[in-house]
C-alpha cells in the first residue's frame, strides 16, 4: 500500500474550522490522500473539550481524534503579527481553505482571509466557506444551534404518535453539512483549474444542506395541493420501528407487496387492505398492533431479520454503539478499525467507523494519530511538485466532457448522477420498459394522467440533467448496447444489490476488460461482500442498521426514524469519491472500482455512540430535543399542530427570554440562574415555555426571540418551504419545464461557487425513454434497427402494462 499514490496526492489542504462540519470535510479529504493543516488557537478546538473520554485525564475526545486523524497540526495565535504570517505563508502554499468563520465576521478581516487578500497571498486558492444559513441574505446572521436549524429546515418531524416533534440525534446534521462541503471542494477545485489566477469561493450553508437531503417534500405538496389533497399528512411507514423479544426491530414496508407479506407473516392477512389507514394513524393502527405485537414479542430479532429477509421484506435491527460492533455485516467487512494512540496523546486505541468508501486502486490507509495543541511542526509541503491541472475550458460547467453511463436505480446513485450531470456532464440513464426505475412507483397513487410515471415529484427530483434510454438487458442485444454504453463511458454508477449488474456482466472487471480507464461507482446498500450483501432494504434499514436511528427519539419512547436522508447523504459521499478518483484518473490514466456500501456511511455520519461506547462501554440514552450543555426544547403553539424550536445557550439569552414572555422576574429564580440550574430544572424549564409558547403564533414567537439574539424557528412544513426569503435571496430553487409537468420549481445544492456555475440544473427530468433515437442513433445505430428494436420490445417510451 506504501507505493500506491493516493487519489488525491498532492492536494494541500488548510483547515480553520472546529466542531464538526469544516473538520469533516477536511477528515474525507484526508481519507482520499489529501494533506491538512489544521490550524488551531492557542485554547484549541472546543471538540477537544466536548468527549468522549476514557478517563478524567484524558487530553482530547474520541470524537476530535476521529474527525482529525491523519490532519498536520498548527497552533498559532492569530491576533499577532508573527502568528497571521505563519499562516499566510502556509496559505501561499495551499491549493485549499476550509474555514468555518461567521459570515461578516471582522476577524475574517483581520486575518487578510477575504476574498480581495487571499487573491493578493494566492490567486489560484479555492476557498470553502461553511457557515449556518450561507455567506448572503436575509438570514445570513440569524443566531442558531442544530436544533433551530434542523427546525427551520424540515427536520424535526413527528416521528412517534403523540410525542412532540423530535431533533436527529447524535450531532448527524453537521456531519451531512461537512459532507456537502468536501463536495463543494472538489467541484470548485475543477473550476479553478478554468479559472486561473482568481480565487474561486464555495459557500456552504448547513440549512441548505439539511434542505437538500429531504425527499422532496415541497414538489410533493405542490402536486397535492394540485389535486385538492392535504399538504402535511402524517403517515408513517409499517409497521416501522417495533419491539421484538430482545430489542428493537425496524420493518420498512416500501411496496404494496410488502405490506401483504408482513400481514401474512404476523398471521393478520385479513389487515392488507388497510394499509393507508393503518399508515395515518386510524383506529386500525391500535388494533393491528394490539394483535401483532403479541406475536413480535415472541421473536427475537436476529430470528425477526432473518424471516422478514428470508420473504424479500425490508427489515434491520436498530443497531446502538454496542451492538453495531457485533453486527455482522459490519464485523465481517471490518468497518470499524482502530487507531488514535500515540505518546503525547496517553490514550489507548479506541474503535471508530473506517472511510465510507472503499477505492480499488487507491485504497484509503488506517487512521494516524490526530494533532496535538500546541504543535509547532514546520509543513509538510515543502517539497512538493506541482499537481497539474484539469483540462477545465469553461468554469461555470466543470464536468463538461464528463460521460456518465447511469444504471441507477431509487434515490442514491441517481443523486450522483443528478449532481453530475447538472454542471455538464453528459449522463445517460438506462431503464426498460418492462422494470423501469423504482423511483418511478413513488408517489404513485398521485394518477392526474396516464403518464403518471413520467411526473412523480421524487422521480423528478432525483433525475434532473439527464438522457433517458431504455434498454431490456434481458435480451443478448439489450445488453450488448449497454456494454458499448460503457465502454465508452469516463463514469458508470449503479446501486442495485450486487447481484443484479453481474448477472447482466456489467460488474467492474467485465467493464475493465473493454474500457481499463473506466471508473465505477456501486452503490449497494449493504456491501458488495459478507453475509448481508443480498439483503434488501432501502433508506430506513439504512438508518436503522447504521445507529441512526438509535440516537433518535426520546429515552422513554422507541428510537425514531429520520425521514430518508440516508440516500443523499450516501449520494454525496460517492461524488466525493469519485471526484477524487477522476483527479488520479487525470494524473496516472488509471480507472478503478469504487465501492460505497450505503450502511457504512450511515455509520460514518453517526459516528459518536461507537465511539463512546468502545472508551466506556457505555451506551448514552436518547435525547429526545434536549442538549448536554444548554436548556433547549420543542413545543406547541397556537393553531393547530404548529411548533417552535428554543434554544437558551447562555444567561444572555435566558434574560431576552424573560422579557419575551414577560416574566423578568424569573432572572432571578434560582432554577434558571445558571445554564446548569437549567438543565438541572429542565422540566420546569420547558413549563415556563411552554405555557407562553401556547398563547401565541410561532412565527411571532420565533421573530422576537431572534430579533433578541436567541435561537429560535418555527417548525418548517412542507407547503411553506417554497416561501423562504432566504432560499429565494440566495436562489436555492431553480424553474423548469416539463413537457406533461408543466413549469416546476427544483431545490438546487446547498452551496454556491463563484466563479463558477450561474445555475443548479441544466434541464428537466425526462420521460421514459425520451432520448432513445438520440442516444442510440449517436451509437451509429440506423432508423430502421432502431425502428426494430421498438417493434421486438428491446426499447419502448410508454411503460409495459402502465
Amino acid at each position: 500500500m506504501s507505493d500506491v499514490s493516493p487519489a488525491l496526492a498532492g492536494l494541500r489542504v488548510v483547515e480553520l474550522g472546529s466542531q464538526i462540519a469544516a473538520p469533516y470535510c477536511t477528515k474525507l479529504l484526508v481519507d482520499l490522500g489529501a494533506e491538512v493543516c489544521k490550524i488551531e488557537s492557542p485554547s484549541g478546538d472546543p471538540l477537544r473539550r466536548w468527549g468522549p473520554f476514557r478517563d478524567e485525564t484524558a487530553e482530547r475526545g474520541g470524537l476530535f481524534e476521529y474527525l482529525n486523524a491523519g490532519k498536520h497540526g498548527l497552533t498559532v495565535d492569530l491576533t499577532t503579527p508573527a502568528g497571521l504570517a505563519q499562516v499566510h505563508e502556509l496559505l501561499a502554499r495551499a491549493d485549499l481553505l476550509v474555514e468555518d468563520l461567521p459570515p461578516g465576521s471582522a476577524d475574517r478581516f483581520e486575518w487578510g482571509l477575504d476574498r480581495d487578500a487571499l487573491q493578493r497571498i494566492n490567486s489560484d486558492l479555492v476557498v470553502v466557506r461553511v457557515s449556518d444559513y450561507g455567506q448572503d441574505g436575509p438570514r445570513r446572521d440569524q443566531p442558531s444551534t442544530s436544533l433551530t436549524l434542523q427546525a427551520a429546515s424540515g427536520w424535526v418531524n413527528t416521528r412517534e404518535f403523540g410525542r412532540p416533534p423530535v431533533q436527529a440525534g447524535a450531532r448527524i446534521p453537521e456531519y451531512i453539512a461537512g459532507g456537502y462541503a468536501a463536495l463543494a471542494a472538489l467541484t470548485a477545485l475543477r473550476v479553478a483549474d478554468g479559472e486561473r489566477g482568481r480565487v474561486v469561493e464555495a459557500d456552504v450553508s448547513t440549512f441548505e444542506s439539511l434542505l437538500s437531503t429531504l425527499p422532496y417534500p415541497m414538489l410533493m405538496a405542490d402536486r397535492l395541493k394540485s389535486l385538492g389533497l392535504p399538504t402535511n399528512s402524517k403517515a408513517a411507514p409499517m409497521l416501522g420501528i417495533v419491539r421484538a423479544a430482545d430489542g428493537w426491530i425496524g420493518i420498512n414496508c416500501l411496496t404494496g407487496q410488502h405490506w401483504l407479506d408482513v400481514c401474512a407473516m404476523v398471521g393478520l392477512p385479513e389487515f392488507g387492505e388497510h394499509q393507508l389507514a393503518i399508515m395515518l394513524g386510524g383506529p386500525e393502527r391500535d388494533e393491528f398492533f394490539a394483535k401483532a405485537q403479541p406475536w413480535l414479542d415472541s421473536m427475537p430479532v436476529a430470528d425477526l431479520v432473518e424471516l422478514s429477509q428470508a420473504m424479500r421484506i425490508p427489515a434491520a435491527p436498530i443497531n446502538d454503539g454496542a451492538t453495531i460492533l457485533d453486527c455482522p455485516q459490519y464485523r465481517d467487512r471490518g468497518f470499524f478499525v482502530e487507531g488514535g494512540s500515540d505518546a503525547g496523546a496517553r490514550a489507548e486505541p479506541f474503535r471508530r467507523p473506517g472511510a465510507p468508501f472503499r477505492l480499488s486502486k487507491t485504497p484509503v490507509p488506517p487512521p494516524r494519530p490526530a494533532p496535538v495543541l500546541g504543535a509547532s511542526a514546520p509543513t509538510p509541503w515543502d517539497d512538493r511538485g506541482e499537481r497539474g491541472a484539469a483540462s477545465i475550458a469553461d468554469g461555470a460547467s466543470p464536468f463538461a466532457g464528463l460521460k456518465a453511463f447511469d444504471l441507477s436505480t431509487f434515490w442514491a446513485g441517481a443523486y450522483l448522477t443528478c449532481y453530475l450531470g447538472a454542471f455538464g456532464a453528459d449522463v445517460v440513464k438506462v431503464e426498460s420498459v418492462q422494470r423501469p426505475d423504482g423511483h418511478r412507483y413513488s408517489g404513485s397513487l398521485l394518477r392526474s394522467s396516464d403518464r403518471w410515471y413520467d411526473i412523480g415529484p421524487l422521480w423528478q427530483g432525483t433525475n434532473l440533467n439527464k438522457r433517458d434510454i431504455t434498454l431490456d438487458l434481458g435480451t443478448d442485444v439489450g445488453r450488448d448496447l449497454a456494454m458499448r454504453l460503457a465502454a465508452d463511458a469516463d463514469v458508470v454508477i449503479e446501486n442495485f444489490s450486487p447481484r443484479v449488474v453481474e448477472q447482466f456482466g456489467l460488474d467492474y472487471d467485465s467493464l475493465a476488460k473493454i474500457n481499463p480507464g473506466v471508473v465505477m461507482v456501486r452503490m449497494p446498500g449493504f456491501g458488495l461482500d459478507g453475509p448481508w450483501r443480498d439483503y434488501v432494504g432501502w433508506a430506513l434499514n439504512i438508518e436503522q442498521l447504521a445507529g441512526m436511528s438509535a440516537v433518535t427519539g426520546y429515552a422513554d419512547g422507541p428510537p425514531c426514524n429520520l425521514q430518508g436522508p440516508a440516500d443523499p447523504i450516501a449520494g454525496v459521499h460517492a461524488t466525493v469519491a469519485l471526484l477524487a478518483a477522476l483527479d488520479h484518473r487525470r494524473r496516472t490514466g488509471e480507472g478503478q472500482l469504487i465501492e460505497v456500501a450505503q450502511i457504512e456511511v450511515g455509520a460514518a455520519v453517526t459516528a459518536e455512540p461507537v465511539i463512546e461506547y468502545s472508551m466506556t462501554g457505555r451506551v448514552r440514552e436518547r435525547e429526545g430535543n434536549r442538549h448536554r450543555a444548554y436548556a433547549q426544547g420543542v413545543y406547541p403553539t397556537q393553531g393547530e399542530d404548529d411548533w417552535i424550536a428554543v434554544s437558551v445557550r447562555d444567561d444572555t439569552d435566558w434574560a431576552c427570554v424573560t422579557e419575551v414572555i414577560g416574566r423578568p422576574e424569573l432572572q432571578e429564580d434560582p432554577r434558571f440562574g445558571s445554564a446548569a440550574a437549567r438543565l438541572r430544572h429542565h422540566d420546569e424549564f420547558d413549563a415556563v415555555i411552554a405555557e407562553y409558547a401556547a398563547a401565541i403564533r410561532a412565527e411571532d414567537f420565533a421573530e422576537a426571540l431572534s430579533a433578541r439574539g436567541v435561537p429560535a424557528a418555527r417548525l418548517m412544513t412542507a407547503d411553506r418551504m417554497y416561501e423562504v426569503d432566504q432560499l429565494d435571496a440566495r436562489g436555492f430553487y431553480v424553474d423548469l419545464d416539463h413537457e406533461i409537468a408543466g413549469r416546476q420549481r427544483f431545490p438546487g445544492w446547498p452551496f454556491r461557487i463563484t466563479p463558477g456555475p450561474a445555475r443548479h440544473h441544466r434541464m428537466p427530468s425526462p420521460t421514459l425513454g425520451r432520448h432513445n433515437d438520440e442516444v442510440l442513433g449517436e451509437m451509429g445505430l440506423t432508423p430502421e434497427e432502431i425502428t426494430e428494436l421498438r417493434e421486438q420490445g428491446v426499447i419502448g417510451e410508454r411503460l409495459l402494462n402502465a
